[in-house]
């Protein structure tokens, strides 16, 4: 096996934003927001199996990363040792956005997005902004979810099922 040249590179970025979605894995930014990066999950980079491969934004890279003694921020360390990362906080509240978003669709069929944003980021204490960027993931092309422009609103919910499934 040999380490990731450019052209491999991007043809596995592809095939990781293809599978994945294009996103960071660790923190949830988009490539609009930052530069994403393709990363071996077990630091070793001879093990080219995608499996073995994931897209981090620069920031979560070197804290997964850093220069010194390699440590893996985004898997286990952090809590084998009693620390809790922004990664694991992300992580916990993004899970907690989803569920809430899920209640309320399955308890109305559909929400209005603002509100559903403005009500669960207040909930569970985070930023608008990061409300739209988990949203923005639910309704992407590989979400379950769609926006769907009312009168003077725009509502969320669960996409149509495609016919014969």
């Amino acid at each position: 096996m040999r380490e990731l040249n450019g052209r491999t590179r991007k043809n596995f970025y592809d095939l990781l934003a293809n599978r994945d979605g294009e996103y960071c894995k660790c923190c949830g930014k988009l490539p609009i927001e930052c530069q994403l990066v393709v990363d071996h999950k077990d630091n070793n980079p001879l093990n080219n199996d995608p499996s073995n491969l994931q897209l981090l934004c620069r920031r979560c890279n070197y804290l997964k990363n850093p220069r010194r003694e390699p440590v893996d921020l985004c898997v286990s360390e952090s809590v084998a040792d009693g620390r809790i990362t922004e990664i694991d906080i992300n992580r916990r509240k993004e899970s907690l956005f989803r569920k809430q978003v899920f209640h309320m669709i399955n308890e109305f069929g559909e929400f209005p997005e603002n509100e559903l944003k403005n009500s669960i980021s207040e909930d569970i204490g985070i930023s608008p902004v990061t409300a739209t960027r988990y949203l923005d993931k639910m309704c992407s092309g590989r979400g379950i979810l769609e926006r769907v422009n009312r009168v003077k609103t725009v509502t969320i919910r669960y996409k149509p099922t495609p016919p014969g499934l």
